[in-house]
């Protein structure tokens, strides 16, 4: 029996012509709230420019995405930013000398064009090898002095 698998469910379905059912709701809503600003205040064109405002804010709901999320997202972030407590403590730090890697016994070698990926897997493992063993031979040692061996 063969099933047919869902695809593309990132991408929401076109309802209301070319828009989603969200971006005609929120176009929607900015639209009606731009009628009653401008219905309702009639205080020297107030409403006239209240009205473009919510009208630019439901088509930026709408169509405007930022870092290819949409807006919604952007002002849930801002909203949840300013209503968290936040109190930073700056703390002066020395700086640490870093320590390098000691490399007085690397001596550089020839590399050759014709080198294999088999020759240089073996080369990197050796040179991971005898960079690796001197500090457990170290350690073998420090180990046996203090035991007394």
């Amino acid at each position: 029996m063969q099933f047919q698998v869902p695809q593309f469910l990132d991408v929401e379905d076109k309802i209301i012509g070319p828009l989603t059912i969200k971006q005609f709701l929120y176009l929607a809503g900015g639209l009606g709230m731009a009628y009653l600003s401008y219905r309702f205040i009639t205080f020297f064109g107030v409403g006239i420019l209240l009205g473009l405002g919510f009208a630019g804010f439901g088509a930026a709901l709408a169509f405007y995405k930022f870092n290819n999320k949409p807006f919604v997202f952007l002002l849930e972030s801002a909203f949840n930013y300013m209503r968290s407590d936040r109190f930073y403590v700056w703390r002066r730090k020395d700086k640490v000398e870093e320590t390098g890697i000691d490399l007085n016994g690397f001596r550089p070698t020839k590399h050759l064009a014709g080198l294999s990926m088999k020759t240089i897997s073996s080369k990197l493992s050796d040179l991971a090898w005898s960079m690796d063993v001197p500090p457990e031979k170290e350690r073998e040692q420090k180990r046996s002095d203090e035991l007394g061996i």
